[in-house]
């Protein structure tokens, strides 16, 4: 007995089409997976070093001089609490006193890159701001700054 020839008939190639069609689309969808992953990622991150930074200054373990830079009062303080994956190049810190916590709430233009810190002094409203600027163009989200905020009152 001979194995006769399969025949394939119309059908043969519409795997490989269909995927043609569908690859486009499923790694469109990844990729904006990824991306969305990276932006909630470098949020999450960004409002945990704000917080710990503004910890340590309410609690007195870092102190700050008045009209200090920001890239001194950044490097030395507040870049040890990023992720390694953020770089501490793309972040602008502002730390200023404000009248009261609802001033806090409101939202601020990421600041020009010669920014002085201000302490402020005993029982003064701070506000910690950390805007971050992705190094690379983020599509289809186009998130351009992400921001992190911290808010507290001198004890010392």
């Amino acid at each position: 007995m001979t194995n006769t020839p399969r025949q394939y008939g119309p059908r043969a190639g519409t795997v490989a089409l269909e995927f043609g069609l569908l690859a486009g689309v499923f790694v469109g969808l990844l990729l904006g997976i990824f991306e969305l992953a990276f932006l909630l990622f470098a949020q999450i991150s960004l409002d945990y070093a704000a917080g710990a930074a503004a910890r340590s200054l309410f609690t007195g373990q870092i102190t700050v001089k008045n009209g200090a830079g920001q890239q001194a009062f950044q490097s030395a303080d507040f870049c040890s609490y990023l992720s390694p994956l953020i770089t501490c190049s793309g972040v602008t810190i502002v730390l200023q006193p404000v009248n009261d916590f609802k001033t806090t709430l409101t939202n601020q233009p990421a600041p020009a890159a010669n920014v002085t810190v201000n302490p402020g002094g005993h029982g003064s409203v701070m506000l910690l701001q950390a805007y971050y600027t992705p190094g690379i163009p983020l599509w289809p989200l186009n998130a351009s700054t992400i921001v992190g905020t911290a808010a507290f009152m001198n004890e010392y």
